[in-house]
């Protein structure tokens, strides 16, 4: 065979699979979302003249075709692998496996989002808080934290010292030593319920709490977290767990944006993507907690993000009524509806992750 013809061929060859790989696209459903990566695929832009001409609407289309491109994930998969065992990269994404733990490398400090962060906290403080306030925050760390120094990790030290300069009005608890890489799930961001009782003996103790536990440990169901998503390799399972007592089964939870009342455990968010909702429903404004055990003469008011959804059913049982408010929901402007605030004690629990890309807080 000639190099003429051989070239004739090739390009016949690879003319078909292109225009045979644009039909199968052009014609195949496309997905809404991508129960892996936990998020929505972008759907087929609108027309318009206006985006046409500015530009959006190919910047949409492009990001179409990538999220909707035919057997999208076995291509992730293979992308992964080479660049992890051919190319020999040591991260995707900025995720790496360490002890057959997924880690998000989370890295530089981010100075003018730990001065956002700080400055939301003390519009509330200045807004809502007064003297009738006992007043605390924590600070949860990364996994990140807990590697070796052959990972890049935040400056902590930096990290408490800007918070404490800013926040001179709340007491700091610091839970780091209470912690270790254990502590947190294996495919996701997340710590694990069930190894949480340093922590909240150490804020019990700053927040002269007397909490007893006595807690039953119960497997709820098996998942993989949001890490197996973003780093496509075959990783094993992890396990919701959930520590529960005679108080918390007790407890109603009324979510203000669901309008409705559930359990401190939501067995309805088992079959959700995220089974770590399970806590508390997962990203909810505003919830409150009714204890009829607790204490009728304390409340408490709690400023979370995602890591707070399993810590504060361990912190319900002393107080009789718990306010639980995600900033990244709902206006602060606004708490004034809704919390009365005057003689309550309040908790600001925020992880690094949050800390450090705090842009989402409104």
């Amino acid at each position: 065979m000639s190099d003429k013809v051989k070239n004739v061929v090739v390009t016949i060859s690879f003319l078909f699979v292109i225009i045979s790989l644009l039909i199968v696209n052009l014609i195949k459903e496309d997905i809404l979302i991508s129960l892996a990566e936990r998020r929505k695929l972008q759907q087929f832009p609108k027309f318009s003249v206006e985006e046409l001409f500015n530009g959006g609407f190919f910047e949409k289309f492009e990001k179409y075709a990538m999220d909707q491109f035919i057997q999208r994930e076995t291509f992730r998969n293979l992308k992964i692998n080479i660049d992890m065992n051919v190319l020999k990269k040591q991260d995707y994404n900025n995720i790496y496996e360490y002890d057959e733990k997924l880690i998000e490398q989370i890295y530089p400090l981010n100075e003018k989002s730990i001065e956002n962060m700080t400055q939301k906290m003390n519009e509330i403080n200045q807004k809502y808080l007064d003297q009738t306030n006992k007043v605390y925050y924590t600070i949860v760390p990364d996994k990140n934290y807990f590697i070796d120094n052959r990972h890049l990790k935040l400056d902590y030290a930096k990290l408490q010292h800007i918070m404490e300069e800013n926040l001179n009005w709340a007491e700091y608890i610091n839970i780091v030593d209470c912690l270790d890489l254990s502590c947190y799930y294996a495919t996701d961001s997340h710590w694990k319920q069930e190894r949480l009782e340093k922590v909240v003996d150490r804020i019990a103790r700053y927040m002269d709490l007397k909490i007893e536990g006595n807690y039953e440990e119960k497997k709820v169901v098996d998942f993989k977290g949001v890490y197996a998503g973003q780093f496509p390799m075959e990783v094993g399972n992890d396990e919701i767990r959930i520590l529960t007592n005679e108080v918390i089964d007790s407890c109603t939870v009324y979510n203000y944006e669901a309008n409705k009342t559930t359990p401190i455990y939501d067995m309805a968010k088992i079959n959700a993507p995220d089974k770590y909702d399970i806590y508390l429903s997962g990203a909810v404004p505003l919830l409150t907690i009714e204890n009829p055990n607790g204490n009728q003469d304390k409340e408490l008011i709690v400023f979370r993000d995602s890591y707070g959804s399993s810590l504060v059913p361990l912190l319900v049982e002393e107080y009789c009524h718990i306010t639980v408010i995600d900033t990244r929901y709902i206006f602060p402007k606004i708490l004034g509806q809704y919390v009365e605030f005057e003689n309550k004690d309040v908790i600001f629990i925020y992880s690094t992750l949050l800390i450090n890309n705090s842009v989402s807080l409104k």
